[in-house]
C-alpha cells in the first residue's frame, strides 16, 4: 500500500512539473495565443465561404468620385460619425465632421467632454471614440481574369494623430447604425499617428487584419503630409487566396498574401485611436497590442479622386 501511495504521489508531482510551466506559459501569453487562434480560424472561415461561392461572378461598371458635386450617391452607400457614445449619419457630430469642397476632408476638433467620457466599449461605441467613416458598397471582387483596383489621392495635415486611411473589406461588414454585421476583415492603406504604433510601426502602413487582429503590417516610406496617388490592387491567386498590393505614385511598396474576402466595400475613415504596443518580455511569444483613445485637438485627413474598377489580367 505504501509503495502504491508513493507511486501515486510521485506521479502527481511529475504531472505537476510537466503541466505547471505549460499552464503558466499559456496564461502569460493568453492574448497572443488568442490572436493567433483568431487569425487562423477567420482564415479558415473565409476559405470555406470562398470555396462555396459561385464561379460566374461579374464585376459592376467602374465608379469614380471627384467630390465636385457633394457626395456621389452612386459611389457611397452611407456615412457614419461616432462621438460621445452615439452615432450620427449627418456630416458633423460632436468632435468630428466631413467637409466636401472639391475634395473630401475628414476633420477632428477638440472634444470638450473627453475627460468625462468613458473609454469602455459599449454599443454602438465607446464614449471617447470619435470617428468619421464613409462606406462605398461597390460589390467588386477579383476574378480569375481580372484584378480589382482602387486609386485615390490622399494626404494628412501636420497635426495628424489617431488613424485614418482607405481599406477594402467584405461587403456588409459595417451598417449605417455603426454596428458591425461581420467580422472586421480588412486590407489597405492607413496612416498611424506618431503617438501610436501597430506592431512597433507608425506613419503610412499597408496592413491586413482578420477579425480585428493585425495579421500583417508593413511600413511604407512616404511623406503622408504630401499629396500622393495610392493604388490598392487585389489579385486572385486561387478561389480561396488573394494577393494584395499597395503602390504609391506608381511604385509598389507592399505585397501580402491574404484570404479571399468575396464581394467588397470601400471604407474611408479617420479616428482618434491611440494604438500602443507593449514591449515584448522574455516570456512572451509576441508583443501585446493595446487600444485607447486620445483627444489631440484639430487634425485633418484629405482625400480626392477616388475610383474603383476591374483591370483585365495580362
Amino acid at each position: 500500500m505504501n509503495t502504491k501511495q508513493e507511486w501515486k504521489k510521485g506521479f502527481t508531482w511529475i504531472v505537476l512539473l510537466v503541466l505547471t510551466p505549460a499552464v503558466l506559459f499559456a496564461g502569460l501569453n493568453f492574448q497572443q495565443l488568442y490572436s493567433a487562434w483568431t487569425v487562423r480560424s477567420e482564415t479558415q472561415r473565409l476559405a470555406k465561404l470562398a470555396g462555396d461561392a459561385p464561379d460566374n461572378f461579374e464585376n459592376p461598371a467602374p465608379l469614380m468620385e471627384d467630390f465636385e458635386d457633394g457626395l456621389s450617391t452612386a459611389f457611397w452607400d452611407f456615412t457614419v460619425i461616432n462621438g460621445a457614445g452615439q452615432v450620427s449619419n449627418e456630416t458633423a457630430w460632436h468632435a468630428a465632421e466631413m467637409e466636401i469642397d472639391h475634395q473630401l476632408t475628414l476633420r477632428h476638433v477638440q472634444d470638450p467632454m473627453f475627460e468625462t467620457e468613458s473609454p469602455k466599449w459599449q454599443e454602438p461605441s465607446s464614449g471617447q471614440y470619435n470617428n468619421v467613416t464613409l462606406i462605398g458598397d461597390s460589390g467588386f471582387e477579383p476574378t480569375s481574369s481580372s484584378d480589382v483596383v482602387v486609386e485615390f489621392k490622399s494626404r494628412v495635415d501636420e497635426n495628424f494623430y489617431g488613424t485614418a486611411g482607405v481599406i477594402l473589406q467584405p461587403a456588409g461588414t459595417l451598417q449605417a447604425d455603426g454596428m458591425f454585421a461581420l467580422p472586421f476583415d480588412i486590407f489597405g492603406f492607413s496612416v498611424i499617428g506618431s503617438e501610436s504604433a501597430v506592431n512597433g510601426i507608425n506613419g503610412p502602413i499597408c496592413y491586413l487584419a482578420l477579425n480585428w487582429i493585425p495579421a500583417e503590417v508593413l511600413a511604407m516610406n512616404v511623406d503622408p503630409e504630401l499629396w500622393h496617388t495610392y493604388q490598392i490592387r487585389l489579385h486572385q491567386v486561387s478561389r480561396i487566396e488573394w494577393m494584395g498590393t499597395v503602390s504609391v505614385d506608381g511604385s509598389e511598396l507592399c505585397r501580402l498574401m491574404m484570404p479571399a474576402f468575396g464581394p467588397l466595400e470601400i471604407q474611408v475613415w479617420s479616428d482618434n485611436y491611440l494604438v500602443s504596443t507593449q514591449p515584448q518580455r522574455w516570456w512572451q511569444i509576441a508583443p501585446v497590442l493595446e487600444l485607447g483613445f486620445q483627444d489631440g485637438g484639430n487634425k485633418e485627413f484629405h482625400l480626392d479622386d477616388i475610383r474603383i474598377f476591374e483591370k483585365v489580367r495580362e
